[in-house]
């Protein structure tokens, strides 16, 4: 069963009127997203102002429905991590095209789920803190009864949530989902001895927390020796996750199967591994996030190597870069070295720099970009970008230069609103995003 969401509410906001003065809309413009697709804007004509976010219609698209459709093909519940862009336009896109659920990272993203009407939301972390769990209990109350998951990984822990959910007055239970983890990554138990005892705990607290399943995620495995090594370390965590699951499951006392759980941006091939050995036995769901936009660099480079990896088997699916950043030339003050006016506040960093895709004069189409092969941008400021370019490449003071991106969940944060575009790079709609 699929989630739902008020479309009404979302489609509000494509009545909403947009701050004059919102960064990537020409100044003094009082528009709504309903209103843009007749105002014909164009990006590369100068009617927005640079630096510039667009998200591309045509690949989130393809990305979307892609997803969705291997998902089904493969019998893998889908519950996109919503963290990565916070949009409810599109998060109802997700729904739309069949996503068994939301995921997000925190109480404060389930509640904007929750406001845009989805029903069903999985908060994959754990909850602490007085403030964060008076919020749960709040959501846990609300009329709507939305099915609510969080994930557990000590007995504190146990304890806490439940006690929390207790004195704030929840009056259901949440379901939970055991964490796996590994020895220096992230949140999740460590042995499955450790498992079983959060699962025990737990148990103790049945009118307040409900095991449901177990959950992983696998996205920070990283190795010197190169992607199959990667993929190998990948393959070890995930039997791990496996035979947490299969202890956790002969516990459990209830007709639904239990759920599995494991993030799937990074190593989709490996998660697919999983679920197709464990068909049948639980309810799989696959929590990848980034897979909506993909990006140039980090992400590309981790599809490469499933697809790599999976030759003369069913290959994972491929998806298509959908986020560009757009700046202009503002300086060239020596040979070879470029000056736009995009930096930190605008873009991905954290993994890798963006890297330059195009060049053009302002005003021409698309089809008059040139391909940039060499340059590379070697640094950033807060609001500048410096670009290294060779002789051969011939740029000019004004030009606009367009960029891949690495790491979509850093760019969204960045903007409010974020215009999307056709293939000939008009404005078509607005998203908002919720951060």
């Amino acid at each position: 069963m699929t989630c739902s969401i008020d479309l009404q509410s979302v489609q509000n906001l494509s009545r909403e009127v947009i701050n004059r003065n919102t960064k990537g809309l020409p100044l003094g413009a009082s528009v709504t997203a309903a209103e843009v697709k007749a105002a014909g804007w164009n990006v590369l004509k100068g009617d927005l102002p640079f630096p510039l976010l667009v998200l591309k219609e045509s690949a989130l698209e393809h990305n979307l429905r892609t997803m969705a459709e291997w998902c089904e093909r493969h019998d893998m519940l889908l519950a996109p991590h919503g963290k990565t862009t916070m949009c409810p336009q599109i998060f109802a896109r997700q729904i739309e095209q069949g996503a068994w659920a939301m995921t997000v990272a925190n109480v404060t993203q389930a509640a904007i789920c929750l406001r845009f009407g989805i029903t069903r939301i999985l908060i994959a972390n754990q909850v602490a803190g007085s403030a964060n769990l008076s919020a749960l209990a709040a959501l846990l109350n609300h009329e709507s009864q939305p099915e609510l998951y969080c994930l557990i990984d000590s007995v504190d822990g146990v304890r806490q949530l439940a006690a929390g959910l207790e004195q704030f007055g929840a009056r259901r239970p949440i379901k939970v989902l055991i964490e796996w983890g590994r020895q220096d990554w992230r949140t999740g138990v460590r042995s499955l001895q450790e498992g079983m005892d959060v699962f025990a705990e737990a148990a103790l607290f049945s009118s307040l927390l409900r095991v449901s399943g177990v959950e992983a995620f696998e996205g920070l495995a990283s190795s010197p020796d190169g992607s199959d090594a990667e993929a190998r370390i990948v393959d070890e965590f995930l039997d791990g996750l496996r035979a947490l699951g299969e202890r956790v499951r002969a516990e459990l006392d209830q007709e639904e199967l239990p759920l599995l759980s494991a993030g799937g941006s990074a190593f989709l091939d490996r998660v697919a591994r999983l679920a197709q050995a464990t068909a049948g036995q639980y309810r799989f769901v696959v929590r990848s996030g980034c897979y909506a936009t993909h990006d140039h660099q980090h992400y590309q480079h981790l599809q490469d190597a499933w697809l790599s990896r999976s030759k003369g088997g069913a290959a994972p699916p491929e998806f298509i870069p959908a986020l560009e950043i757009w700046g202009v030339i503002q300086s060239i003050p020596q040979p070879g070295r470029g000056l736009l006016n995009f930096g930190k506040r605008d873009c991905s960093y954290d993994l890798e720099l963006p890297t330059p895709l195009l060049a053009l004069a302002e005003g021409q189409p698309i089809n008059r970009a040139k391909r940039l092969n060499s340059a590379q941008i070697a640094n950033l400021n807060d609001q500048h970008a410096y670009l290294d370019f060779g002789p051969d490449e011939q740029l000019r003071v004004g030009e606009l230069i367009g960029c891949g991106i690495s790491h979509p969940c850093t760019s969204f944060d960045k903007w409010r609103v974020i215009p999307v575009i056709d293939d000939h790079y008009t404005v078509v709609d607005l998203y908002h995003t919720f951060f």
